[in-house]
């Protein structure tokens, strides 16, 4: 079933600070810890005016990420929006996706591996991303810029690259933020109709 979150037409300023002070808290601490109790009291606020965030403490950490992570969206797609090309758009896509995720915390991307209730949210942008990727990668091979390879193949294997980025597997080796753009270069180089197979 599909939820929205709160708009800024539905929120008082108060509420939209809230909501505003909770993203951030999130992403610089992480969010496993969260109560609706424990945040009205240090944020000074009223259950009410928590309540319209949401009814339940999974409710307005879904709804807190999917502001986040709506936001990412739009600067992906905005980055490659007057892209000159399918490769150039390809890079701009990863870094922009780097870039984006630069303020989420190592706690707030281990929360987001462990609490199924943001990890529904992950799969779910994930899987948007993913398909973002692999109409890029088609249109390229259209246009005779990538080499022709399997492109529902290498969208399964940037899908699970990127769960596997999520769940902090490679976090020994790179920054998770980092990774995305270390995996856009490796795809767009690996796939460069002028590179040699």
């Amino acid at each position: 079933m599909t939820r929205t979150t709160p708009t800024a037409a539905s929120l008082t300023p108060r509420q939209r600070e809230l909501f505003s002070t909770l993203r951030e808290e999130f992403l610089a601490h992480g969010f496993a810890g969260f109560t609706i109790d424990h945040a009205v009291r240090t944020l000074h606020c009223s259950k009410s005016t928590m309540y319209a965030v949401g009814r339940t403490r999974d409710e307005i950490i879904r709804r807190v990420l999917v502001s986040f992570f709506r936001d990412v969206a739009e600067y992906t797609e905005a980055a490659i929006a007057d892209a000159g090309s399918r490769r150039q758009a390809l890079e701009r896509y990863f870094n922009a996706m780097s870039e984006a995720l630069q303020p989420a915390s190592q706690a707030f991307m281990h929360d987001m591996s462990t609490l199924p209730v943001a990890a529904e949210v992950y799969v779910t942008n994930t899987r948007a991303a993913t398909a973002t990727i692999q109409r890029l990668i088609t249109e390229g091979m259209e246009a005779g810029e990538f080499r022709e390879v399997p492109a529902s193949f290498l969208a399964t294997l940037i899908e699970t690259t990127m769960t596997h980025i999520q769940a902090g597997e490679y976090a020994h080796t790179l920054p998770i933020q980092d990774t995305y753009q270390v995996l856009g270069g490796i795809i767009v180089h690996g796939i460069d109709a002028e590179a040699r197979p």
